[in-house]
């Protein structure tokens, strides 16, 4: 009786687990997780793509190919190699524009497309991501990193260029890589020496565009959203050939500098003569002016006074004319009897001051003078005071 209900029980189990597996295996549901795109191929062969979250009828039997939203693949050492990046390498060389190698850290996150046309022509190129990851974005990668070198000078990366070079690799990496022109050309240094260099320019289309070339990149919309050149690590010889151009643009520098140090003091000094002469030039002139001025004062003085001079002068002459005509008036007028008697004894006063200081002489000799007497014409201004004198007595 067990034996028989064990046979029995078998055999429905058996149909069940076979049903739960064909369920499974051929289940008409799937569930497509956040940042993750899913592309359903039905047993048909069509295909579908879910860029939404969730669960969702995809059929049953059909196939689905899980990608998601974004991948980030790194090339560096393994000692800075991320835990969160999707795939990651050891640094690829890359060559500037002078034929210097150099290992190049990397990272770069790319973004799939998010239209439904440029997804299923993506899965029907590649059919997975790490046949994408592996054979297009690394290889896309690293030559991009490496033409980006090449486009500068590892002596102009090293000396302020870092910026530039990762400008250039993010611009490649999203907009074609730029097909380049390289030309061997020289040119004269300060000293006289000429120096072979290489110039590196972009091809140009006939509108004056960059000229590039477009890969699946491109083609498909997918975008390198974040990119870095983490590190540039030169090959030896670069860094003693760097070295000793540090060395000689600093040797340069220095001496630069001194020039420009002793052309300053120059002109330090040059200025401060131009200022000593400016201020002995100012004094100078300042006591020129002040003798200037000296002088005009004193002639205006001297020219002041001898106006005074002259103003007194024909004051005092225009007194005694005055006086002199008030005696005449006077004279002519009559004087008064005590006016007369005055003048009168002012005048016999003086009158016989003279008389006193003449001798009068005894004998006139004619013809000169002589020893003991009087010429005659000397005898006649005696005369005349003793006439004076005279009518002055009967007054």
């Amino acid at each position: 009786m067990n034996t028989l209900l064990s046979k029995i029980n078998l055999k429905m189990i058996i149909p069940l687990l076979l049903l739960v597996l064909l369920v499974v295996v051929f289940s008409p549901f799937s569930v497509n997780d956040a940042g993750e795109r899913q592309v359903i191929q039905t047993l048909g062969g069509d295909l579908n793509i879910r860029f939404q979250p969730g669960l969702y009828f995809s059929g049953f039997g059909s196939k689905v190919t899980t990608y998601p939203n974004n991948v980030t693949i790194q090339a560096s050492t393994d000692s800075k190699a991320s835990p969160d990046a999707d795939y990651h390498v050891v640094p690829y060389q890359g060559t500037f524009s002078e034929g210097d190698n150099a290992l190049m850290s990397h990272t770069v996150k790319w973004d799939l497309p998010n239209t439904v046309e440029s997804m299923l022509a993506l899965h029907k190129t590649y059919t997975n991501i790490n046949n994408l990851m592996t054979t297009t974005l690394l290889t896309y990668q690293n030559q991009t990193a490496s033409y980006s070198a090449q486009r500068m000078s590892s002596e102009a990366h090293y000396s302020g260029g870092k910026s530039q070079l990762n400008a250039y690799f993010q611009d490649q990496l999203r907009n074609g890589q730029v097909l380049l022109i390289t030309e061997t050309k020289t040119r004269r240094l300060e000293d006289g020496s000429t120096k072979a260099y290489i110039e590196v320019r972009e091809k140009l289309n006939d509108d004056g565009t960059i000229k590039r070339t477009i890969s699946d990149i491109q083609k498909y919309g997918i975008v390198a959203s974040v990119a870095t050149i983490d590190e540039v690590t030169y090959d030896e010889r670069i860094y003693e050939k760097l070295k000793a151009k540090i060395d000689a643009a600093s040797d340069e520098a220095t001496a630069k500098q001194q020039l420009i140090t002793a052309q300053q003091e120059a002109l330090t000094e040059k200025a401060r003569g131009e200022k000593l002469i400016a201020q002995t030039k100012a004094r100078e002139e300042a006591d020129k002016l002040q003798e200037v001025i000296r002088a005009e004062k004193a002639s205006a003085v001297a020219a002041e006074n001898l106006k005074k001079a002259r103003l007194d002068a024909a004051a005092e002459l225009a007194l005694k004319e005055a006086q002199a005509k008030g005696d005449k008036l006077k004279v002519a007028a009559g004087l008064t009897p005590k006016e007369k008697a005055e003048f009168e004894m002012q005048t016999r006063i003086g009158v016989a001051r003279e008389l006193a200081k003449v001798a009068v002489p005894k004998i006139v000799v004619g013809g000169g003078s002589s020893k003991g007497g009087t010429s005659p014409m000397d005898a006649i201004g005696i005369k005349m005071l003793m006439e004076i004198s005279k009518d002055l007595s009967r007054k």
